[in-house]
């Protein structure tokens, strides 16, 4: 996987109902998948916890002030998503966080 510009990443994350899809490549290396669950902290302005590693599955946690996301890696799927978890620390729920993040996304496509 190459080096993602914010534009790029922007462009691959969609909002769903329910979480948020990645629709980028698929990051090849657990150093690929670390290198992009920074680059969606950037955009989205978010700090991570400790990555969580499985036998084919990578969690980060993903958190500012109106969101708190866990991001998802598992290579048996080939999927990446990011899942709005409990209420952030503005007491937004889940359906706020999705909308929050689609604002964030719409400037930088």
């Amino acid at each position: 996987m190459q080096q993602l510009t914010q534009q790029q990443v922007a462009s691959y994350l969609q909002v769903e109902d329910t979480h948020v899809s990645w629709q980028g490549p698929m990051p090849e290396t657990q150093q690929a998948a670390v290198r992009l669950c920074h680059a969606i902290a950037r955009l989205l302005q978010a700090q991570t916890s400790d990555t969580d590693w499985g036998a084919d599955r990578m969690q980060v946690k993903l958190h500012n002030a109106n969101v708190e996301l866990l991001l998802n890696v598992e290579w048996l799927c080939e999927a990446v998503w990011l899942q709005p978890v409990g209420i952030s620390q503005n007491n937004l729920t889940q359906p706020q966080m999705l909308h929050v993040i689609a604002e964030q996304l719409n400037p930088q496509r």
